[in-house]
């Protein structure tokens, strides 16, 4: 989903604002934390757009969210028994007083965000720790699709899972139109991507929420788990695209070896799922299952949540400029030719233009 940039360096007053709370309300947050812990806190130098967060000692973290960007703690248990220690525990600590924030502690997850590790000069090993998380990448959706479930034990859809259909009749409309066809093609295979295995889905693949080894580029965890939910599988492979480039300049640019991380990452998935590698037909509907995904993380306006608009010109650029790179861009992949695809060394571009033109494997 489309998401407004994370705050950065040691400002908070912009997340109290958005709370609409008076500035003292900061002192209370750090109050109760000093209350409640012995170890030295501190305020996370980073902060995110949905909550405030304390450091406290090197182990725990303490969040203070607003009930628009509350943690499901049945969600994040789910999430620590599906991926371990790819996912914090996470216990609900109650209310500060009559603010309206809900108070969280986890676990720490050690390491780096996948943001301040691009943000390094140092490039030698850029090109292995690339390969390194997108290795990774394939092993969480892996774990993933072991721990799927049937459409019908889906108990409670959220707010995505429930208005997938809606969403997209939206985006066949409202989308700038060179996003429709692809949009319409989507929504005509809508049923069956609801009939494939429901998976838990982060719901927030950013850079700043994943945490990497500085040196090996390898997944120790992701942050804020506040979107997950079960949806399709494939839908969360939306992420894949954020492995494969960068932001630069305010430009989101491939890498030159684009093609080559989007191969690794199906080649590892199917050798981990080798179910999947004898059924080229529902991999294609997985791929297409990626591509709602697309829609629905970047061309569905967040206006803070709200998540009930597609994104407009003008408006959304970077959003916009997102999908022009994911679904229409050949930064990065090699030349296209309308052939019969084989899942695993396709380009998206391909793929979907192979969709459109009934030219996909089966």
């Amino acid at each position: 989903m489309a998401a407004e940039p994370k705050d950065s360096g040691v400002s908070f007053a912009p997340f109290f604002d958005r709370c609409k709370l008076p500035a003292s309300v900061k002192h209370d947050c750090d109050t109760f934390v000093m209350t409640r812990y012995s170890e030295t806190a501190r305020p996370a130098p980073f902060q995110g757009y949905c909550s405030y967060t304390v450091f406290v000692g090197e182990e725990i973290v303490v969040q203070f969210r607003p009930l628009a960007h509350k943690l499901d703690i049945s969600i994040t248990n789910t999430a620590c028994k599906i991926f371990g220690p790819l996912a914090p525990e996470t216990e609900f600590l109650g209310e500060l007083g009559s603010t309206g924030l809900y108070v969280f502690s986890m676990r720490r997850i050690p390491g780096v965000s996948l943001a301040d590790l691009r943000a390094e000069t140092k490039t030698l090993q850029a090109k292995s720790r690339r390969e390194q998380i997108v290795r990774d990448f394939a092993y969480l959706q892996a774990t993933s699709w072991r721990n799927g479930i049937n459409h019908s034990d889906v108990r409670e859809k959220r707010m995505v899972g429930s208005s997938l259909r809606w969403r997209m009749e939206l985006m066949t409309k409202n989308i700038p139109s060179r996003f429709r066809g692809i949009a319409r093609s989507v929504l005509a295979d809508l049923p069956e991507i609801e009939a494939l295995p429901w998976t838990l889905s982060h719901g927030d693949f950013l850079p700043s929420n994943i945490m990497v080894c500085p040196e090996s580029g390898k997944l120790l965890g992701l942050l804020d788990w506040a979107e997950a939910e079960y949806l399709p599988f494939g839908v969360g492979m939306y992420g894949l695209q954020e492995l494969l480039g960068e932001d630069k300049d305010g430009h989101f640019v491939y890498y030159p070896e684009a093609k080559h991380l989007r191969n690794l990452f199906w080649a590892e998935l199917l050798s981990k799922v080798p179910e999947l590698s004898q059924n080229s037909k529902r991999v294609a509907l997985i791929r297409k299952a990626q591509i709602l995904g697309i829609f629905l993380w970047h061309g569905i306006a967040f206006d803070d949540g709200k998540l009930d608009r597609t994104v407009e010109e003008g408006k959304d650029d970077e959003e916009i400029e997102r999908l022009d790179a994911f679904l229409l861009s050949r930064s990065g992949i090699r030349p296209l030719k309308l052939r019969h695809i084989h899942p695993i060394v396709d380009s998206p571009i391909a793929f979907i233009r192979d969709l459109l033109s009934g030219k996909a494997c089966c």
